[in-house]
């Protein structure tokens, strides 16, 4: 059966550097084609679009010299997602030939990341000037630091400090896991953070955020599913395992990489809790093991956790009076339920802003999780107009303030606002939606116009 598939098409050159054998992949072209079995009973792929139209992409390496022509898939669904829902494969590609650096080395069996290694840069400069086309410009760095805070800041409000913060010590963690000092000196160095405030203040979203920027693997594990040795639940050794999967089984780059423990306040031991669970301590001093940097064995594995990098989320609800966290102790987290030992392993703590009125009207207004922002993509694939007032956005910002869950309850006092306006919507009824505060006239925060 004939299939649609856009991707990515570089070519492949092979080079040795310090006694090791490197694959670099140079970016060709973007292009849409479709794939189908020809009369040899072979999968083959006719390029509709971009330079090599009309080409067999199978035959190009038929033509090639010493490089190899490499034919990476991208997801056609998120492709049309990202060029606004619309199916124009010629505007795909430009956007995507845009965001795109030039050469590339294999990070894992699937994945390429851009060229980084400064050392391995200059080696390509020097044995590479003579290549025609070549730039030394061209090469960027995919974690830079800058370009992944003004990333992040674009779905993250009102938390610039603590995005450069958090930034600055996984970057600081890396540069000191990577280098060639001694492990004793590495634990002096590398840094556990904890990161806590509010619900809805971005905690999660920043790590999350960064794990699809980021080169090394990292993992967000629930700390409410945790057990300790001999009760059911998920164990210590279950998150390493999961490090390995995001690693692709390289076991050293797994040593390497980031664990979030999401709701880590959970594991707090309350005195007098009816719901307090026996092996909660007993998490907490498992924790303590692998902050120490310990060696944990499962299946054939020995995982060695000294270079791992462990960050905490949790939002400590009631740790403080108010929601201002800045000046919380050790002793204020001993007496929500965390042992001394455990949050002196953190080195790192990063309070979070608290969420005000108009830092919700910001995010509503410009981050990119914004539901004005994700239901405007919405109204656009029907060909609804789509507007709304700055009093509904001050009434929306109230509603959510009111929940006291911070960003995570817009969504929510959105879709409440305009769901009974949906229907009519989707049944083709009316061509533009408003959106206003209800007042005593018109007391639902909308006005349809029908479709003429």
């Amino acid at each position: 059966m004939a299939q649609l598939k856009v991707g990515y098409l570089f070519k492949k050159y092979y080079i040795t550097y310090q006694k090791e054998k490197h694959e670099i992949f140079e970016f060709v072209d973007y292009f849409a084609g479709i794939t189908f079995r020809n009369t040899d009973d072979k999968n083959v792929c006719n390029v509709l679009t971009g330079n090599h139209a009309g080409v067999y992409a199978e035959a190009l390496n038929e033509k090639a010299d010493e490089e190899e022509y490499v034919f990476y898939p991208d997801d056609i669904d998120v492709a049309i997602d990202d060029n606004d829902y619309e199916v124009d494969f010629e505007q795909i590609r430009k956007k995507k030939i845009k965001s795109k650096f030039r050469y590339y080395v294999r990070y894992n069996k699937t994945n390429l990341i851009a060229l980084s290694n400064e050392s391995l840069l200059d080696y390509l400069v020097q044995n590479n000037k003579n290549r025609s086309g070549f730039d030394e410009n061209v090469f960027e760095k995919n974690s830079d630091i800058s370009s992944m805070y003004a990333a992040i800041k674009k779905t993250i409000i009102s938390q610039d400090e603590q995005i450069m913060q958090i930034l600055t010590a996984l970057f600081k963690n890396q540069k000191v896991v990577d280098s060639h000092l001694d492990m004793d000196l590495i634990a002096k160095l590398k840094e556990n953070i904890l990161i806590y405030g509010s619900t809805g203040t971005g905690k999660t979203e920043i790590l999350k955020r960064i794990s699809k920027l980021y080169k090394i693997p990292i993992v967000i594990e629930d700390a409410t599913s945790l057990s300790e040795t001999g009760y059911q639940g998920r164990k210590i050794t279950d998150m390493l395992e999961d490090l390995c999967l995001a690693a692709d089984g390289d076991i050293d780059l797994a040593e390497k990489s980031i664990l979030v423990i999401d709701e880590f306040d959970k594991l707090a031991e309350k005195n007098g809790d009816s719901e307090s669970h026996v092996s909660r301590l007993g998490v907490q001093r498992s924790l303590l093991k692998l902050l120490d940097g310990s060696l944990f064995y499962f299946d054939d594995k020995k995982f060695d956790t000294s270079k791992l990098t462990v960050v905490g989320l949790g939002a400590f609800t009631g740790i403080t009076q108010g929601d201002d966290y800045k000046h919380l102790t050790t002793d204020d987290f001993m007496k929500y339920g965390i042992m001394r030992e455990l949050i002196g392993r953190f080195s790192k703590t990063i309070p979070m802003n608290p969420l005000r009125k108009e830092d919700i009207v910001q995010i509503l207004k410009k981050s990119d999780f914004s539901p004005l922002n994700t239901y405007k993509k919405l109204f656009d694939i029907l060909k609804v107009n789509f507007e709304f007032t700055d009093d509904f956005i001050e009434y929306i910002a109230e509603l959510a303030i009111a929940k006291q869950s911070g960003a995570r309850s817009l969504k929510t006092v959105f879709d409440n606002c305009i769901s009974s306006a949906l229907f009519r919507i989707f049944a083709g009824e009316y061509s533009s939606i408003s959106l206003v505060k209800p007042n005593g006239e018109n007391n639902k925060p909308y006005i349809l116009t029908k479709t003429k």
